[in-house]
């Protein structure tokens, strides 16, 4: 993925040129679980190709990767949008912890600015 640097009038340029463009621009927030941004990722530019999958379908170990995968999203969505979830207070305490700087007793050292991201990094790991 490129990162690109822009003049001052199109600070904020996120997305794609045209409908029909294959580059898309972005610029990630890193935020609390409150919702507030503590932070921005570099600005970075890549080629969108979509998938054929008449074509080229999924192999069975790319299907079983999909549907863990797609599991873990719903699991850590519920916790990450219900504060009233058994396991949302532990996911604050662990994610405010490592951005701290102490290691996640599961991920080690490796940092997870954004919440949901680091919700879902714990459960596919577990």
């Amino acid at each position: 993925m490129a990162q690109f640097t822009t003049e001052a009038g199109i600070d904020g340029l996120t997305g794609k040129f045209s409908k029909h463009s294959r580059l898309v621009m972005r610029q990630k927030e890193w935020h609390y679980p409150d919702g507030r941004v503590f932070g921005c990722g570099p600005k970075e530019v890549y080629a969108y190709e979509k998938r054929d999958y008449k074509r080229d379908p999924r192999t069975p170990a790319e299907q079983a990767q999909y549907e863990r995968w797609k599991a873990v999203c719903q699991e850590a969505s519920r916790i990450a949008k219900d504060p009233n979830h058994p396991r949302y207070q532990e996911m604050v305490e662990r994610h405010a912890a490592q951005l701290r700087g102490k290691p996640d007793p599961v991920l080690g050292k490796k940092r997870i600015c954004q919440f949901g991201n680091f919700v879902r990094a714990v459960l596919i790991h577990e």
